[in-house]
């Protein structure tokens, strides 16, 4: 059985390979008490003469009244004193952020690693002896690495067909690959950030910051993920780096590589190998995945999106699946940078999208059901998702969406399920045009299309 190595495990239980996650429950504890002390003056004996006690009486209130105007000047003093300290701090501690910050690259850090240390060589990490130092490619990559985590909502299902749903965590690794004006960007496997909410970046010196999806394919399980530069202080920005990706069409078998990833959710670890294989296909989830290497380095829950890094500490691949059959040791997979290079190039330059309000959601019209790898290969079906029905004067009615036509693409993002084009609409406005790519029966065979749609709203629908 294949897994993919995230966190976020909804897989089917006969594929025989898997994405490698389990769901890993954060407990957040918050322990506060209280206390209440209640001070009693004590008054004076009455006394009989009610016209002296009144004249007591006054002279107390009158003091009491002037010691305790004194004592809430001198606490409010004191809280004010404290709030805006607190503030200065606060808002010190904001006001150097990452724009503008020199962020250095893994290679940089690989050479001055080297030149602290007499057993390399001053342009590489390897020994004097010509093998791999593991130490000093982790020393210099595992800035360059960040854990993703989040929440999802799993829906389980009884025998008698009732379900229920609940909140998980989520966790994967990202990379570091680079940093425009405003966003540093981040490459992972798909499948660690799709339909994943309230999604956390969590970098090597501890701190962490809000991160948004910029794009992803599905189908070749790339992610690209922003975090706002504004959003990341200079301090952070001095202790993490940016990861080259290094053409992997010469690599070699029996090679060695070093992986990164978050492993079980429980921040970055690194493990050692060699290329086991090359040119190797699987299928997980349905989706068919070709190309691949094959690697004996551990790759466990959590390492999804991670590095596997050649000698010189530059991405050769990003991990994603491993075997989980019984009796099945060292056979991870990695997607080689050379197949997704165009991809992650393209998805860095989309547009950052955060979720918008409901009343302005996107709303295509159309209800549709899944076609999956298996059903496509048995009907002779391309992948995707096919229309059962158009609503009329919908966006999808308006743009020439017909029924049987089958949807492969949004926004120049590849969709095969339903919920993965819900989740993405979630992200666009009412009133946006995107560009849908459909299969549409001509004849007896289904013809690869192109539509401007305009996306409506529910309501006008």
């Amino acid at each position: 059985m294949i897994m993919y190595n995230d966190n976020n495990e909804n897989n089917e239980n006969d594929s025989q390979y898997r994405y490698s996650g389990s769901d890993i429950p954060y407990n957040n504890t918050n322990n506060g008490s209280t206390s209440n002390n209640n001070t009693a003056f004590s008054s004076a004996p009455y006394e009989a003469k009610k016209h002296k006690k009144h004249k007591r009486g006054f002279a107390r209130k009158a003091a009491c009244f002037v010691l305790s105007a004194v004592l809430f000047g001198a606490i409010a003093g004191s809280v004010m004193f404290g709030v805006n300290y607190a503030g200065g701090k606060i808002a010190g501690s904001n006001k150097s952020d990452a724009t503008g910050v020199n962020i250095p690259t893994v290679s940089n850090n690989i050479s001055n690693v080297a030149k602290t240390d007499s057993s390399l060589t001053e342009d590489t990490n390897l020994s004097a002896s010509g093998k791999m130092d593991a130490e000093a490619v982790a020393t210099a990559a595992l800035p360059a690495m960040v854990q993703l985590n989040g929440t999802t909502t799993v829906k389980s299902s009884s025998y008698f067909g009732y379900g229920q749903s609940y909140e998980a965590t989520s966790s994967g690794t990202g990379i570091i690959v680079g940093k425009s004006d405003t966003e540093l960007l981040i490459v992972t496997n798909a499948h660690v950030v799709d339909n994943i909410d309230n999604l956390k970046c969590v970098f090597s010196d501890g701190t962490s910051a809000s991160c948004s999806v910029k794009g992803s394919k599905s189908d070749q399980d790339i992610a690209v993920a922003a975090v706002s530069l504004s959003d990341i202080s200079s301090d952070t920005a001095s202790n993490i780096a940016i990861a080259e990706l290094e053409d992997s069409s010469d690599i070699k078998v029996g090679q060695q590589v070093v992986a990164i990833g978050n492993a079980l959710g429980e921040g970055q670890s690194v493990t050692t190998g060699i290329i086991s294989a090359k040119d190797r296909s699987i299928t997980v989830n349905n989706v068919t995945f070709t190309g691949l290497l094959m690697t004996d380095a551990a790759i466990n829950s959590g390492n999804s999106g991670g590095a596997l890094l050649n000698s010189e500490g530059k991405v050769i691949a990003i991990n994603f699946a491993k075997t989980s059959s019984d009796g099945v040791e060292g056979m991870a997979y990695s997607i080689p940078v050379s197949n997704v290079k165009d991809i992650i190039d393209s998805l860095m330059t989309k547009q950052t999208r955060n979720k918008v309000s409901s009343d302005k959601a996107a709303y295509l019209g159309i209800a549709a059901v899944d076609i999956t790898s298996n059903y496509a290969s048995y009907y002779g079906y391309p992948v995707g998702i096919l229309i059962r029905t158009v609503a009329d004067d919908s966006a999808a009615d308006k743009a020439g969406l017909e029924t049987y036509d089958i949807i492969v693409g949004f926004d120049d993002q590849t969709v095969t399920t339903m919920s993965g084009l819900t989740n993405m609409l979630q992200y666009y406005e009412a009133g946006e045009k995107v560009t849908i790519d459909y299969y549409h029966m001509e004849g007896s065979e289904y013809v690869l299309k192109s539509t401007e749609v305009t996306l409506g709203s529910k309501k006008a629908s």
